[in-house]
């Protein structure tokens, strides 16, 4: 028998159970607004994560709001460096193995929340966009 043939209303209560947490960090909330549409139009569930130093800096804070009718939508805005750690950690916990995981940012950001998903889910559902930090060059 093949694994392959698993019914396809089968696979389209699998699509539909598996979660999807998306992370961005400043420079990285273009691409994570394009992919929570992207997942909005098929249906998906979805939750995104915004992170931003200040609130001056968050970029894209009304596109994520227009998406809010097709999965939920947090704001971390003003966090220390510590505060920041236990929130998007705190964001990712519990979750299933099969979650998949999206993340775009500074580097030090889709390091940080590639470390903490290892802890809960297979590291082939992790999804890294890493952006230059230009500040970091200035």
């Amino acid at each position: 028998m093949r694994d392959n043939l698993i019914p396809v209303i089968e696979r389209d209560v699998l699509k539909e159970r598996v979660r999807s947490i998306l992370y961005c960090g400043e420079s990285g909330a273009a691409s994570i607004v394009g992919i929570a549409k992207r997942l909005a139009s098929a249906g998906r569930q979805f939750e995104v994560h915004h992170f931003a130093r200040a609130a001056d800096h968050a970029m894209f804070v009304d596109e994520f709001d227009a998406l809010r009718e097709h999965g939920k939508i947090y704001h971390h805005l003003d966090l220390t460096d510590d505060l920041f750690a236990q929130e998007s950690a705190f964001t990712m916990s519990p979750t299933r193995a099969c979650t998949q995981i999206y993340c775009s940012g500074p580097p030090a950001f889709t390091d940080l929340v590639e470390r903490q998903a290892r802890e809960w889910v297979h590291a082939s559902n992790i999804h890294k966009i890493v952006l230059n930090d230009l500040a970091a060059r200035n």
